[in-house]
């Protein structure tokens, strides 16, 4: 389960052009089922998800589970992503001139899955699941927006 107590995001806070994007939110998210953020482009969506997903920095506690985070401590905040979250960014950010393959082998080494039976397993498993197995051997600048879209699924 997430759980986000008075958090608070601020762009050029204390200047004349401050902006209060996230503003007081509290928020419990259930641990099964699927959550969609609806609203107006610009409306905070992905700037609320970036916060929950500790990507940009924020007032207030974001609580994951056994884990509490109150103030952004960088360190503490990317183990904890890289070891129980899988995020899909809006510009995928796939390594363009690397295979596809490569692409989900590096994200395995990042969390420490260097066997390569292992490795060939997961990506296999994870390339069938969205359809893009037989693109393995392609770089990532040879696929289309939704071809991407899905190894940055499948690498998540």
């Amino acid at each position: 389960m997430i759980k986000v107590s008075k958090l608070n995001k601020y762009y050029n806070k204390n200047k004349s052009n401050e902006i209060h994007v996230i503003n007081d939110i509290e928020l419990e998210l259930p641990n099964q089922g699927l959550i969609a953020f609806l609203g107006a482009s610009g409306s905070g969506k992905t700037t609320l998800l970036n916060v929950i997903g500790g990507l940009d920095k924020a007032t207030g506690s974001i609580s994951y589970d056994s884990f509490t985070m109150k103030k952004y401590e960088m360190n503490k905040i990317d183990k904890f992503r890289n070891e129980n979250f899988g995020y899909v960014f809006q510009s995928y950010n796939l390594l363009l001139n690397e295979t596809i393959y490569d692409n989900l082998r590096i994200a395995l080494e990042l969390i420490n899955i260097y066997d390569e039976e292992e490795v060939s397993s997961r990506i296999e498993y994870a390339l069938k699941s969205v359809g893009m197995y037989k693109y393995r051997k392609k770089k990532a600048s040879q696929l289309s927006g939704g071809q991407q879209q899905r190894v940055a699924i499948a690498r998540a």
